[in-house]
């Protein structure tokens, strides 16, 4: 599942709009497979082809679902919400009970997991060091993999920062909560 959809997912199972959350995910091109040099190998080809295949469709359906993508900041001025500094993937605001998830996602990747891995927890740690005032924050680092899943695993002292993990997997109620808690639906 590669990082679009992992975030699709996450949106779906974990803070739904329908649910009463108005949620903003940030995909970069990269992402989509619109970036970088010439594939040389078939199986990079074919990962590429497969990439730009679905990110129309996780575009289509995040719009379904009713969440925004793209351009965080205004869309946070036109929806009356606190910016977030950073660039996290996906933000969740649920108004009525002045709570919000601060996402990180990594998906399947061809790049090392641990590199990815402590990308990703770079940025939520920047994230936590902004958070909106009066708001019961959040902050969730999702994995997809079992390679990534292991190496989130020995990081249990995000914990202490009060960041939750989760290892999604293709079927929700196989999900794994590694440390810290879910969001309260």
């Amino acid at each position: 599942m590669f990082q679009p959809r992992v975030k699709l997912e996450f949106v779906r199972r974990y803070c739904p709009p329908e649910a009463g959350w108005s949620v903003c995910v940030d995909i970069d091109p990269s992402e989509e497979g619109n970036t970088g040099s010439e594939r040389i190998s078939e199986a990079s080809r074919r990962r590429q082809i497969e990439m730009k295949t679905d990110a129309p469709l996780v575009h289509a359906e995040l719009a379904e679902l009713g969440a925004n993508v793209g351009k965080r900041k205004h869309w946070c001025q036109t929806q009356g919400l606190p910016y977030i500094e950073g660039d996290p993937d996906i933000v969740a605001y649920d108004r009525s009970a002045m709570r919000c998830l601060i996402v990180e996602v990594e998906g399947a990747s061809s790049g090392q997991p641990e590199q990815k891995l402590y990308k990703a927890i770079g940025q939520i740690v920047r994230s936590a060091s902004s958070l909106p005032q009066g708001w019961k924050c959040q902050l969730v680092l999702v994995v997809y993999g079992e390679a990534i899943a292991r190496h989130l695993g020995r990081v249990s002292a995000l914990e202490k920062l009060s960041i939750s993990a989760l290892a999604l997997t293709d079927q929700a109620n196989d999900d794994r909560w590694l440390f810290g808690a879910p969001p309260v639906k």
